[in-house]
């Protein structure tokens, strides 16, 4: 089974992104910040890291320096409500493979997960 990682506060999202997942039998593990997600990413290992560009305590540039710093080879994508080209360019140089706008179809963004899992 694979494990994702969400690094986002909104419990709407998490619950979106656990129904578009559920037939997938990926584990979601939750943090609502920046300090929950080093911890769990440390504790659960996870496949893959989903991170959103605004946090309570932090910014998600920060989460993916952070995890990168811990593993070089940590597969992240950043899931923002910002679609900004600095914003994007800024993630992208931190080290995300990926970023997509949270306004996408959940196909879109079920079938982007899924292909990140397989590379």
């Amino acid at each position: 089974m694979n494990k994702l990682l969400l690094a986002d506060d909104s419990e709407l999202f998490y619950k979106f992104l656990r129904d578009v997942l559920k037939k997938e039998g990926i584990e979601i593990i939750w943090a609502k910040n920046k300090k929950e997600a080093i911890e769990k990413f440390k504790e659960e290992k996870p496949d893959i890291v989903l991170v959103d560009i605004i946090l309570s305590d932090s910014n998600g540039i920060d989460v993916i320096k952070e995890i990168k710093a811990l593993d070089k080879d940590a597969n992240i994508m950043v899931i923002s409500g910002l679609d900004k080209q600095d914003v994007i360019k800024e993630a992208l140089d931190a080290g995300a493979r990926d970023y997509i706008v949270k306004n996408v179809s959940p196909k879109y963004f079920r079938e982007e997960i899924l292909k990140a899992l397989k590379t």
